[in-house]
This record gives C-alpha cells, structure tokens and sequence, in this order.
C-alpha cells in the first residue's frame, strides 16, 4: 500500500510534506489545530470577525461530535439546522427559508390555478436544498465536511509588535 506523502494546509488547501510543521503558503502552524474551536468560530463569526480569524478545517475539532452532527443533520437538516448549529448561519438560513417558502407555496397555491413551467420553477430552490442536505450528510459520514473553527493561540503569521522605550 502506498504511503501518503502530502497533506492540505486547513486554511490554505495548499500541498505541504505529511511531517512539514508549517504551511508553506499561509505559514500556518498545525500544531495550532489541536486547540481549533467551533465555540470560539460561532463567537468570531456573530462578533463579524469571521472572515480574518475562522478557517474552514476537514478535522473535526474537539468540541464537535461526528455522529450528534450526523443525527442533527438527518433529522434537521433540510431546514438548514447542523448549519446553524455548527456556526454557518448563512447556509443554514438560506436552507430554512427556501424549505420554508416552498412548503407554503405549496400549500397557498393550488396546482390547476397555476402553469405547470410556474409551479416547478418555484420547486427548484427547495430542490437545491435537498440536493446539499443529502450531500452534507454524505461529507459528514466520510469525515470530509468543512467545520469552521478558530485557532485559540495567537496568530503565526501576524508579526507581533515590539514596542521600544527611545530614550533621548
């Protein structure tokens, strides 16, 4: 069997060397994944910070559960809610409320008022939703969903600075 010789920078999705400490590209440390946090990336991303200090990582951090994840996903997740639950609001509200229009379309309009090139238009958005429901759960069952996380230590690549005392 061969051996795996590569790995994706989290933040990046840059190939670095499977032993390599740093991403070449974004310098990140993976040391520095250990202490990722989905609770710290839900309290970056409703503070507005999401864009600077959250990454999308593939390994689940620890304060994630796979299969609660996976339940709450099956159960709940053609309303958007492992999306809301795991800190991506967006994705999750767009889910609720296509799902949710659709339902009351559907109730409101009766079918013979309406031309049928009208009626499937309207279905197309919750159709989407399915189709990413169905497909978040396959990613989380595979271990390949991308969890936003927030790395607790200071920054590697964000140069900290020195302040000098100048004497005169």
């Amino acid at each position: 069997m061969r051996e795996k010789l590569y790995k994706k920078c989290p933040r990046c999705g840059e190939k670095t060397f499977i032993n390599a400490k740093t991403c070449d590209g974004c310098k990140l440390v993976f040391a520095r994944m250990e202490f990722a946090s989905n609770k710290k990336a839900k309290q970056e991303i409703k503070a507005g910070r999401g864009k600077e200090n959250v990454i999308k990582s593939r390994e689940m951090p620890k304060d994630i559960n796979r299969w609660k994840l996976l339940l709450i996903c099956l159960f709940g997740g053609l309303v958007g809610a492992h999306n809301i639950y795991i800190g991506r609001y967006i994705k999750g509200f767009f889910s609720m409320f296509f799902i949710l229009l659709t339902a009351i379309l559907v109730l409101l309009v009766p079918s013979a008022t309406v031309a049928n090139a009208f009626n499937a238009f309207l279905f197309i958005p919750a159709a989407a939703v399915v189709y990413f429901w169905f497909y978040d759960m396959l990613m989380i069952g595979l271990g390949k969903y991308k969890i936003p996380v927030a790395l607790d230590m200071p920054s590697a690549d964000k140069p900290v600075e020195v302040v000098k005392d100048e004497q005169k």
